[in-house]
């Protein structure tokens, strides 16, 4: 059973009940069992789904409905779908409401597909969210962030959901480095980068604009790091050693 299919059966387990423990959801649960991604998916429709029912657990069951319940186990499962699908109605708004209230979420190539290399059509940077330069790229002297950091919009909804800046690196005897330096709140990001710094984050290139910068991605407490080099892997990994070191 593929992932799809199996998530598609677990959208019919109702949170905190023994549905998953039906026989009908036997090659479901084993799927979920041996599979990390739709675990952590199954969790958070779960999570949703409680956050649904708690809106609209005031709704009663009509006594028509309630009175009809019969007796045998599979005709309370029947009845149980009838049930999820008379209330459909009423939980579609409360849904809604829910859905449209949590942040747009971003993978790592959605990051990298639009964050821009050319900043001159962004605006100031709005503050709309707290973050600070990443360590260790403050005080060293070979470094050089720009002063004004840009925001940039991800979702189309107002106000801004990245912060970005140029930066460039001076190497002790090469031509300087300059590259992009971009932030945002690790809440808007999904999955979150395994990296937990600079130095250890993975350099990969990506095409851009008819370019093929280099960047790393990384999380450091509530903000994740976007580094967009435009040169080499060997550029990039040089900032990082360098900077490990320097912090060192």
């Amino acid at each position: 059973m593929d992932c799809q299919t199996a998530l598609e059966i677990l959208d019919c387990v109702r949170p905190d009940s023994d549905d998953l423990d039906l026989p009908e959801m036997a090659d479901a649960r084993a799927h979920l069992e041996s599979c990390d991604a739709c675990q952590e998916t199954f969790a958070k429709n779960q999570s949703f789904d409680r956050a649904v029912a708690n809106v609209v657990q005031d709704v009663n069951v009509p006594d028509g409905l309630r009175s009809a319940l019969p007796g045998t186990r599979n005709s309370r499962r029947r009845t149980v779908l009838r049930v999820v699908s008379a209330a459909c109605v009423l939980m579609l708004g409360a849904a809604t409401w829910l859905w449209q209230s949590q942040p747009v979420q971003f993978t790592e190539a959605d990051l990298l597909r639009q964050l821009p290399i050319d900043l001159s059509a962004t605006d100031q940077f709005d503050k709309g969210f707290e973050f600070a330069l990443p360590a260790p790229w403050t005080g060293n002297p070979r470094l050089r962030v720009g002063r004004e950091f840009r925001g940039i919009d991800l979702d189309g909804k107002a106000g801004h959901d990245a912060a970005v800046a140029i930066f460039s690196y001076s190497p002790s005897r090469n031509a300087p480095i300059s590259g992009i330096l971009a932030a945002i709140p690790a809440s808007r990001v999904a999955p979150l980068p395994e990296s937990g710094t600079f130095a250890q984050a993975d350099a990969q290139y990506i095409q851009k604009d008819g370019r093929r910068p280099v960047v790393a991605v990384w999380r450091a407490r509530d903000t994740v790091y976007v580094c967009l080099v435009l040169g080499s892997a060997a550029d990039l990994e040089q900032i990082q050693r360098n900077l490990s070191t320097a912090a060192a």
